[in-house]
């Protein structure tokens, strides 16, 4: 799937751009290139030159003057009259090819060209000469061909007579080359055969002569197997619709209405602008301001292009390279992009589209450039139908194999397959038919799912990642229901308001203030009436919040903790009636001794006596231990060893034994002292565990005990704690006697609450008068239980001969 996806990706990124690069030169898009290069032609139109003059020959001058065309001898009085004016120049837009019925009005407008400077137009020969416009034009009406020496000064040309050419300052082409829609939007400063070009007149006018115009004359051959060119084109920027430049009638200035203050120092267009009368362009600047194309008059389109060359206006055109990689550039980024942001891929289309319409505008208003975006702009769009109806196909094909997939899965524990209908003969419609199929058998599950878990005996509840019910069962209805807002459902409720007026979590369980709800939340809990029951939380779903959800189960413990509860009130009355009879006999002693003093019999009866007090104490440590009445908070393990150091020392003394503490950080480090040690206790954060600090200090108490016992008077017991791995190890090591790895797996392995063989006598610490403090008899069962209890474990090393190592390794907080 993926190969034919990168397959078919590179198919478009090079296949799309040459297809493209075809279509942009096919009518289609040219015609909307040329609509919108209007419209942006329109937008930075420039100002119409003051300098420029329209002399038209209207309407009014034809009712004036009489028919068309008039005697010569009236554009000699014309020429006259402008002459006294001292104009800048004058471009006769008229054809004067051919003789006039009376030669003196031919050389009178001869003598009257030489008085200022006069420019004439050349007339395009047969067969160059473009579709004609079928009115009748004032340039000439004769259709005879030029003398031979007027063929070779000006070859595909039709020149003035003569007499005219001689006296005119100037004579060039006066051509417009349509595009392929019929509007005027070019001409070419050089046109002609190849090697005898001829510039336009307009250029003369403005002085704006293009390089390399031939001088000379040349000779027919060297036109004989020639092409026509068109060479240095002029893109116009049409100053605005029909009337912008200044216009003044033919008649006036011929009567002299006009003030020669106007004529002065400007260039002079003399030429038809009557409806109907001369030669007339269509152009996209006749429509500026309604929106639509129109007809303009020759000469004022030569007006336009004068005013182009006098202020260097042009719009230019990219080589085609450029043209080429401007239409296929924004495909290439389009689609990286779409690979990329498959999921964006309409903003991408439309935003790169109106990117190349803003770029192409800007390049037109900033630099008078030409960005042609049809092209890239229709490419973008078929790329985005491409994209979208590949993308469509893939949907479909993975929901067909999907569905097909699902609905082959094999049943469930408890599922049962509904009938396999006949499969349908058309292949569209058998994904419809899976896909169906699959959804009947979720929707089965549903149900099944929620008649079981409505039905079960546990409470259960489904939370979002909130904390918010979203469906529960009766169990938990009955359970939660008092406790809650009454208002008979749960669904919708914050489990946490829910289970905020119940009993607090225990702190072995409960998890820190800035944990999920669900960590901190789980424990036990207690009813206002007397209902116990944990609470755990499982997710489901995605990895996402969003996508996340809790199954949260509370079963009852009521009954768990009412056996417990009973037990341990059990073992406290069994312990108090074991100690009672046994401090009485002390008690006893103790005033007999005070009397007369006690013989061997009597220190034997006391002896046995306090090894019963004691084994009654150590049984109360234990059922303390194995209780769930623990108190956990953050305790400094260095005060707390120093303060168990302390509590056994006297012990230690009476049997000639020295402590050690070795603590680093987390304390002093010295030999055994009194209970002024634990002023050392100022250690790191480092060192701090989440403890019951009584219950811990009285295993590490009774792991001292032990050592002391076992050692021999003069050796030392070293008590230490450091930190490996993400917990602390606290260390208690002696050199006493020692024991086998079987006493040392039989200490380590026992069950809970028996004692372990293999250790010596809990009396043998007495017979030095002083006793050990609280925390023999059953010693070590209390410490494996509270380390238990603390989510910690017990390490040893032991030999005979060379004592015993115990390492007790607690999670840090």
């Amino acid at each position: 799937m993926r190969a034919r996806l990168v397959i078919e990706r590179l198919l478009m990124a090079l296949l799309l751009p040459l297809v493209l690069l075809a279509l942009a030169q096919r009518p289609g898009l040219l015609q909307l290139d040329a609509s919108i290069h209007d419209r942006m032609l329109a937008m930075v139109s420039p100002e119409a030159a003051p300098d420029i003059l329209i002399v038209a020959i209207d309407e009014r001058s034809l009712n004036e003057l009489g028919r068309w065309p008039w005697p010569r001898d009236t554009h000699a009085r014309l020429l006259e009259r402008l002459a006294a004016a001292a104009p800048r120049a004058v471009l006769l837009d008229l054809f004067l090819t051919e003789p006039s019925a009376n030669p003196a009005d031919d050389a009178q407008l001869a003598r009257a060209m030489g008085l200022l400077p006069v420019y004439l137009p050349l007339l395009h020969a047969s067969p160059i000469t473009p579709t004609p416009t079928p009115t009748p034009t004032p340039k000439s009406t004769s259709t005879s061909t030029s003398t031979s020496n007027a063929a070779n000064a000006w070859p595909g040309f039709l020149p003035p007579l003569p007499a005219f050419a001689a006296q005119a300052r100037g004579v060039g082409h006066a051509g417009l080359t349509p595009d392929a829609d019929g509007v005027a939007r070019t001409l070419y400063l050089r046109e002609g055969f190849a090697g005898r070009l001829q510039p336009y007149v307009g250029a003369l006018v403005a002085g704006r002569v293009p390089a390399d115009t031939p001088a000379g004359d040349e000779g027919p051959e060297s036109t004989a197997q020639g092409h026509w060119l068109r060479e240095d084109p002029l893109r116009l920027m049409f100053a605005g619709p029909r009337g912008s430049y200044r216009t003044v009638p033919y008649a006036s200035v011929l009567r002299g209405e006009v003030p020669p203050e106007l004529l002065r120092g400007k260039l002079l267009l003399v030429g038809a602008t009557a409806p109907g009368l001369g030669d007339q362009a269509l152009t996209p600047s006749a429509g500026f301001g309604a929106g639509s194309r129109g007809v303009l008059p020759g000469v004022e389109v030569h007006a336009n292009a004068i005013d182009d060359l006098l202020h260097g206006r042009n719009v230019g055109e990219f080589s085609p390279a450029v043209r080429a990689l401007w239409t296929v550039a924004p495909l290439w980024l389009a689609l990286w992009l779409l690979v990329r942001m498959a999921h964006h891929a309409l903003p991408i289309t439309f935003g790169l589209a109106a990117g190349c319409l803003l770029a192409s505008a800007a390049a037109m208003s900033g630099g008078r450039w030409w960005l042609p975006p049809a092209a890239p702009m229709f490419g973008l769009f078929v790329l985005y139908l491409l994209w979208s109806w590949r993308r469509l196909e893939s949907q479909f094909a993975y929901f067909r194999v999907r569905a097909q997939a699902l609905d082959a899965l094999p049943a469930g524990a408890f599922e049962v397959l509904p009938a396999l209908a006949p499969p349908v003969a058309d292949p569209v419609a058998r994904p419809k038919q899976a896909l169906d199929r699959a959804i009947a058998r979720v929707k089965r599950m549903q149900v099944l799912m929620d008649e079981a878990m409505h039905t079960m005996p546990v409470a259960m509840l489904i939370c979002d990642d909130e904390g918010r019910i979203g469906s529960g069962n009766a169990a938990a209805f009955r359970l939660l229901g008092a406790s809650g807002d009454g208002s008979g459902t749960l669904q919708g409720a914050s489990l946490q308001a829910l289970v905020a007026p119940l009993a607090e979590p225990t702190a072995a369980t409960a998890g820190p203030a800035g944990a999920h709800w669900t960590d901190r939340l789980r424990g036990e809990y207690t009813t206002p009436q007397a209902r116990v029951f944990r609470l755990e939380a499982a997710p489901f779903g995605g990895p996402a919040a969003q996508d996340r959800a809790w199954v949260i189960v509370l079963p009852e413990l009521t009954a768990e903790r009412e056996a417990q509860r009973q037990r341990d009130e059990w073992r406290r009355f069994l312990s108090h009636d074991l100690r009672s009879p046994q401090v009485t006999i002390l008690s006893l002693l103790s005033m007999h001794d005070a009397a007369t003093p006690p013989d061997a019999l009597l220190r034997a009866i006391r002896r046995e006596a306090e090894r019963t007090l004691s084994l009654a104490e150590g049984f109360m440590d234990f059922t303390e231990a194995e209780s769930d009445d623990y108190r956990f908070a953050e305790t400094h393990v260095g005060a707390l060893l120093l303060d168990a150091r302390d509590q056994v020392w006297p012990y230690a003394q009476a049997n000639g034994v020295r402590i050690e503490a070795q603590l680093g950080e987390a304390g002093e480090t010295g030999g055994a002292g009194g209970a002024g040690g634990a002023g050392g206790a100022g250690g790191t954060g480092d060192m701090v565990v989440r403890a019951d600090g009584s219950l811990l200090t009285r295993a590490v108490v009774n792991l001292l005990n032990n050592a002391v016992r076992h050692s021999a008077r003069g050796s030392c017991v070293t008590l230490g704690v450091a930190r490996v791995e993400g917990a602390l190890r606290i260390t208690v090591a002696d050199q006493g006697t020692g024991m086998t790895p079987q006493q040392l797996q039989s200490l380590l392995n026992a069950p809970r609450g028996q004692r372990a063989t293999g250790t010596k006598d809990d009396s043998a610490g007495s017979s030095r008068g002083v006793s050990a403090a609280r925390g023999m008899g059953l010693g070590f069962s209390v410490v494996r239980a509270v380390v238990h209890r603390h989510g910690g474990r017990i390490e040893a090393r032991s030999a005979p001969g060379e004592g015993s190592s115990f390492w007790l390794v607690l999670p840090v907080a």
